[in-house]
């Protein structure tokens, strides 16, 4: 293969001075492929290309494949935790049970402040006698034990709510 190139007549190309003081002259066709660009033959260049494109193909069906695989693997998942997923347990039923978790929660806190309004009546009413009775205290009695009694229902409310 290579033979044939390194065979060439290196004579017809190269002119040697025959003293060493005259100038050295080249032949046309030397200059011209030396100054040319050195070009891919055009069999060699048709191959790269061919395997360029089966290379390009190549990717391509491993591209589709690789997608192909994803798309079954995340819907194999998807089908798994549907599977898992216990009856009861859907997103419906979950967030109806929250709702619900936060009405029971409004009303708790309206009835507390319903409940705490009460004592909170009594402790205004016990201040109030105190600062309208600082040198008599115990003139205070009846609001005293109308507080006590107040926060003990309040206590006995709390309680039932816990069992």
């Amino acid at each position: 293969m290579g033979a044939a190139q390194s065979s060439q007549n290196v004579q017809e190309q190269v002119i040697t001075p025959s003293e060493p003081g005259t100038s050295v002259q080249f032949s046309p066709s030397l200059i011209s492929r030396l100054s040319s660009p050195s070009e891919p033959s055009s069999k060699n260049a048709s191959a790269d290309d061919i395997v360029r494109r089966r290379l390009a193909a190549e990717s391509a069906h491993l591209r589709s494949q690789e997608a192909e695989i994803l798309s079954s693997i995340s819907a194999a998942l998807e089908k798994e935790n549907l599977d898992k997923e216990k009856p009861g347990m859907s997103s419906e039923v979950l967030g109806r049970d929250i709702e619900e978790v936060r009405e029971k929660v409004e009303r708790l806190k309206e009835r507390r402040l319903r409940e705490n309004q009460g004592v909170k009546k009594a402790r205004e009413q016990v201040e109030s006698c105190y600062l309208n009775n600082p040198d008599k205290p115990l003139d205070c009695w009846k609001q005293v034990e109308s507080f006590k009694i107040e926060v003990a229902k309040l206590e006995q409310a709390f309680v039932k709510s816990l069992q």
